[in-house]
């Protein structure tokens, strides 16, 4: 965000007496330098050119003092916008707007979902290659020997583990 004159001073006036008054930060900041100077100044402690110096020294440090302030508000609306949104992506991927576990509509509880999917179906996938090879193993000694029976547990109708058990347990959730 830029940095302009209307963000430092304001609807700046002059009244008859020669007061200058305004609304922004440098208007606000120089009115009570000025009311400073003229106390001082009263009471002789600033007299002749020295007012012209203290005046202008007064005059630099508060327009570098607006500047700095103003630039900071503008940093810190930024911040704040930026929050904001933050809060609101925060939300949108969660569903829920304190601690806690993502709601399952949303776009976290959702990827959440896919990834339990996923792990089945990475399971379910080795367990389906398992049986395959016990299928074929089975099969070949089928072929060759003539009898479903063999030394392999699994394979065996009446072994514990049995090829119908892996059969069931190869089955989706």
């Amino acid at each position: 965000m830029a940095l302009t004159t209307a963000s430092l001073t304001g609807s700046v006036a002059t009244s008859a007496a020669n007061v200058v008054t305004g609304t922004g930060v440098f208007d606000d900041l120089m009115e009570t330098v000025v009311k400073h100077l003229e106390a001082q100044f009263q009471l002789g402690r600033i007299t002749g050119t020295d007012y012209a110096t203290v005046y202008l020294g007064a005059l630099q440090s508060a327009i570098q003092q607006a500047v700095s302030y103003t630039v900071a508000m503008e940093k810190t609306n930024s911040e704040v916008t930026l929050l904001n949104q933050k809060y609101i992506t925060e939300y949108v991927q969660t569903g829920i707007s304190s601690t806690g576990t993502a709601a399952a509509t949303s776009t976290m509880g959702k990827q959440q979902a896919l990834y339990t999917e996923q792990a089945k179906g990475f399971q379910w996938n080795a367990d389906q290659k398992y049986l395959k090879t016990l299928m074929d193993a089975w099969s070949i000694n089928v072929s060759t020997a003539g009898v479903a029976a063999t030394n392999v547990i699994a394979i065996n109708a009446t072994g514990t583990g049995g090829l119908n058990d892996q059969i069931t347990a190869a089955k989706p959730d």
